[in-house]
């Protein structure tokens, strides 16, 4: 889990994505760790992983992390994936934004509402229970 107070030295062991390597891929997990645990297995095998709790999410430490892709629960205890959705329109965020919907039956709600709201998002849900099989491309 990051520490925020570690926060202003984000810049120095955080490459930006131009300077990273082609393979070198930068996944945030937002979310309580109980609510993104497990979801490491969902992301590229070659991608680093960041875990961070929504309260703690600024712009700053969101530049410094500079994430390819973001996963999140739709739902967690301090936010919903659409104050994510409106945080990552502020920051001009051009990766990915992925939400893990378990046991939802309409998923192409939320996906309807969050494509309606930020549409310059990269936006879709991962339906099911957390598993190593099944993997983002």
């Amino acid at each position: 889990m990051g520490n925020i107070s570690t926060s202003r030295f984000f810049d120095v062991i955080a490459m930006s994505r131009n300077d990273r390597q082609d393979n070198d891929k930068m996944t945030l997990l937002v979310g309580e760790y109980a609510h993104v645990q497990g979801a490491e297995t969902l992301m590229p095998s070659t991608s680093a992983v960041f875990y961070l709790d929504f309260k703690d999410l600024s712009a700053n430490v969101f530049r410094a992390i500079n994430p390819d892709l973001v996963i999140s629960p739709v739902i967690g205890t301090t936010f919903d994936c659409l104050e994510l959705a409106e945080f990552l329109g502020g920051t001009e965020f051009s990766g990915r934004y992925r939400v893990v919907l378990e046991d939802i039956p309409r998923p192409d709600i939320i996906c309807r509402e969050v494509r309606s709201t930020h549409p310059m998002l990269d936006f879709d849900v991962i339906s099911g229970k957390l598993s190593a099989t099944k993997r983002l491309n």
